[in-house]
């Protein structure tokens, strides 16, 4: 009991700073202890109008963003699956249930330990082709005699990134489409009212900002030559769980919206059809400010969107998909910087 008591105060924020900063300064010390910066400062490895690097700094960076990753990945995890549980008691008058109820509901969103063996395995082998598709390819890229002190921190940390990411992509997506099956126990849909309905869109925004966060930490990879095609492949695949993030939440909320659309259009166009037969009668009059109320009404129903989706949604996801652009910017501009500085 107190073990889940201290995990539940842990903040995923200071948990990833304190992995990637602490790994950050091991690093560091060790390339003290062995002389790493005296290599480079003696070598002067670092083009800075053509922004390439080669041999130590090179792996020095690659180990940094590495080690980024695997403080940022257990911290994603863990905010997503609070997240999820955290936007369920946030439905509890849509749901009309008590607290205990849905923090019962709430407890129920949990990953399936068989799926997580699962992707860990998919992640471990992934890790296993990574160093393949990254030329130069080193004839023994697996060997650890052939390993300087930076690429042993790509060896290692290289299978435990690509580990954390498959949870991270198999959390994101299962909790969403467990979101998503909620939405068949909302007692009732107002179409004129869809704000209760807004925790299952803010939870697939904090997905996609949770994946597109991986993926401007990994933007730094195309600082250094050989990393295009391998980003090409872990972008186009973001990108993709990204959009599944954002929508397989709101999927369920979406059909029952249309399902109440439909019903209401149908129930309105009932009494549309009822009432036309009233006005040919000689007291019309009295009948025809009704009808106009109906077919306003039917308007204002058919203009209801059946994603729940309003124009902050679309300009949140634009300045998302801008993070990744703006992480390789900055890490251009303090690579030139940092370049200009030391060497």
């Amino acid at each position: 009991m107190i073990n889940r008591r201290m995990i539940k105060r842990i903040s995923p924020l200071w948990l990833g700073i304190g992995i990637s900063g602490s790994l950050i300064a091991v690093l560091f010390a060790i390339e003290t202890v062995l002389g790493r910066w005296d290599v480079l400062l003696a070598g002067g490895e670092f083009d800075p109008l053509a922004r390439v690097s080669s041999g130590v700094l090179r792996d020095i960076r690659l180990a940094i963003t590495h080690c980024l990753l695997i403080g940022y990945l257990p911290a994603a995890f863990m905010h997503a699956v609070r997240n999820s549980r955290r936007k369920v008691l946030a439905l509890q008058g849509a749901l009309d249930c008590t607290r205990e109820e849905c923090e019962t509901l709430a407890a129920s969103i949990r990953l399936s330990p068989r799926g997580l063996v699962i992707t860990g395995l998919v992640g471990f082998a992934l890790a296993f082709v990574s160093p393949y598709m990254v030329p130069p390819v080193p004839p023994t890229p697996w060997s650890p005699s052939a390993w300087s002190p930076e690429v042993a921190w790509h060896r290692i940390l290289g299978p435990v990134i690509f580990v954390w990411q498959l949870w991270l992509v198999y959390a994101v997506v299962t909790l969403s489409v467990r979101m998503s099956r909620i939405a068949k126990k909302l007692s009732h849909i107002d179409l004129l009212d869809l704000a209760p309905l807004a925790p299952f869109t803010h939870l697939g925004l904090t997905n996609a900002l949770l994946l597109i966060g991986l993926l401007s930490i990994w933007s730094l990879m195309l600082l250094e030559t050989g990393f295009g095609q391998i980003m090409i492949l872990i972008g186009g695949a973001t990108l993709v769980m990204t959009a599944l993030a954002l929508l397989s939440p709101v999927r369920g909320v979406h059909e029952r919206i249309r399902q109440s659309k439909e019903a209401e259009l149908s129930r309105v166009n009932q009494e549309i059809s009822k009432q036309r037969s009233a006005l040919q009668n000689p007291d019309a009059g009295r009948w025809s400010g009704k009808m106009a109320d109906l077919v306003a009404y039917r308007s204002l129903v058919e203009s209801v969107p059946e994603w729940p989706f309003t124009t902050s949604t679309y300009t949140r996801l634009i300045l998302y998909a801008l993070i990744p652009v703006v992480s390789w910017s900055i890490g251009i501009v303090a690579e030139g910087i940092v370049g200009r500085t030391l060497f």
